[in-house]
């Protein structure tokens, strides 16, 4: 079965830092790997009933579909966590606090399970986690 993946990069308060690849140029080229690595880059273009399909596809059991969250993103992210399609959602987590700015989930959502796989702390104190979807 396909694999859905889910980038954030949020500040310690939560809110989608979008700047951070001009503040951090080494940790857009790290994010920039994992959109690379992507079988499937998605956007906020992506229908949620290919995105099911897809999913359910034999004939893309080892693809991966990617996207990251941002403010234009957010909305097609928050349909894909309501359909249960992420399984994977990594997230950077910089050492700034906003203070005001865009938080990713839009509602409430459906309780979910998750397990953390890896966290790093960058030499930059950037803390990278990985959570994959429990069953």
């Amino acid at each position: 079965m396909a694999r859905f993946q889910l980038l954030i990069v949020q500040s310690i308060e939560g809110y989608m830092v979008e700047d951070y690849a001009e503040r951090y140029p080494s940790l857009g080229e790290e994010t920039a790997e994992w959109l690379n690595n992507a079988t499937f880059p998605m956007d906020e273009n992506a229908s949620l009933s290919m995105l099911i399909d897809g999913k359910k596809c034999k004939d893309y059991e080892d693809a991966t579909y990617f996207i990251e969250a941002t403010p234009v993103t957010a909305s097609i992210i928050n349909g894909m966590l309501r359909m249960y399609l992420i399984d994977e959602i990594i997230t950077y987590t910089v050492p700034v606090m906003l203070y005001t700015g865009r938080q990713l989930y839009q509602s409430r959502l459906a309780k979910t399970e998750w397990e953390c796989t890896s966290t790093k702390i960058r030499k930059d104190g950037i803390v990278q986690t990985v959570f994959r979807k429990i069953g």
